[in-house]
């Protein structure tokens, strides 16, 4: 579990898998962009259960490292971070997060993302750890700069938004000199 001043990471368990099915497929319109395939892995509570345990198991071999995102005081679930494609001979990962839109705007990000990337660094011995952010989301790449994150690059036609539309995509690195 990692803590901060208002919030707690835990590792995903599936003791919270209900919570995150009802809450993420209530807040589909705001996810379906960059979290169509985890929405499309969810579409049931059943589903769900079998999302978390291949995410439990990825945990425990190392191969991505997946925490829900709650608030301290109410212990109520508000957002997703997770690192994957991770390559252990660098070793660096893809950082990926969400808060839920009833959630935005209190700079929850922020201070989830500064967490989970000192843990990285830390627990796991990262050196880089980069995202990929669209153009168009300025809320992402404000909490990317504010995090240190650094803009190294344009990845041209590089996701599918809702696995359709052709996109590219802004990368952004933290590492370790």
């Amino acid at each position: 579990m990692i803590e901060t001043e208002r919030l707690l990471l835990k590792p995903y368990a599936l003791d919270f898998a209900e919570e995150f099915y009802i809450k993420f497929q209530n807040d589909h319109a705001s996810l379906q962009d960059y979290f169509s395939r985890t929405l499309g892995m969810t579409k049931s509570l059943e589903d769900t259960q079998a999302y978390f345990q291949k995410k439990i198991e990825s945990f425990e071999s190392g191969n991505g490292f997946y925490f829900g995102i709650f608030l301290k005081e109410s212990s109520e679930l508000i957002g997703h971070i997770s690192v994957r494609e991770i390559d252990w001979n660098i070793p660096k990962g893809e950082l990926a997060y969400f808060i839920l839109s009833g959630f935005a705007g209190q700079k929850y990000s922020y201070e989830a993302l500064q967490a989970f990337r000192d843990w990285c660094i830390s627990e796991k011995g990262f050196v880089r750890i980069f995202m990929k952010i669209a153009p168009d989301n300025l809320a992402s790449k404000k909490v990317a700069a504010f995090c240190d994150f650094k803009l190294e690059g344009l990845l041209k036609n590089d996701y599918r938004k809702r696995q359709e539309v052709l996109t590219d995509m802004l990368l952004y690195a933290y590492t370790i000199d």
